[in-house]
């Protein structure tokens, strides 16, 4: 990990450290990830729907959670080393998702990580700057996923028609 790395995580508010509360382990954590139901984020997103930007589809919406349960696993083993794990914009559009089921999205993230995991959505938007410590971040992000398995993410939407 880098020095500017390491300076980058002290511009981001504290909500980006881990508390100090026993969590589950690693391998509860991986069980309960891959026995996550995303079954209706996954037909919301397929579903035209004039509330949504855009509609996914099926072959993006199913890479598109693979990579999103991806980023939960490299959160959950990497966020005591690396504390910004930004995802790629597919996978925080699914994240938004999944914290817009309040309910569901607490039971996973106390069963995954002991607490509530936390999203920052304004990392990148508050200048140049911080644009740049973006692309800083997801750089090692990339290294993570790359590491964990074998290759690096890639944009799975479609370009426009």
């Amino acid at each position: 990990m880098s020095q500017t790395y390491q300076e980058i995580v002290k511009t981001l508010p504290h909500s980006m450290t881990l508390p100090h509360l026993s969590t589950p382990s690693l391998e509860d954590a991986i069980a309960h990830i891959n026995k996550m139901d995303f079954s209706l984020i996954k037909k919301k997103i397929t579903t035209p729907d004039p509330l949504l930007c855009r509609t996914w589809s099926i072959v993006e919406a199913e890479i598109g959670i693979q990579y999103y349960k991806n980023f939960l696993f490299l959160n959950k083993k990497y966020l005591p080393s690396h504390p910004i794990i930004p995802p790629l914009l597919e996978v925080d559009e699914i994240w938004h998702h999944h914290i817009l089921d309040t309910r569901q999205y607490y039971i996973d993230s106390m069963a995954i990580f002991g607490y509530y995991l936390h999203h920052y959505p304004y990392f990148g938007a508050r200048g140049d700057e911080d644009l740049q410590h973006l692309n800083i971040a997801f750089e090692e992000s990339q290294k993570l996923y790359e590491l964990e398995f074998g290759s690096r993410m890639i944009s799975i939407w479609s370009p426009p028609e």
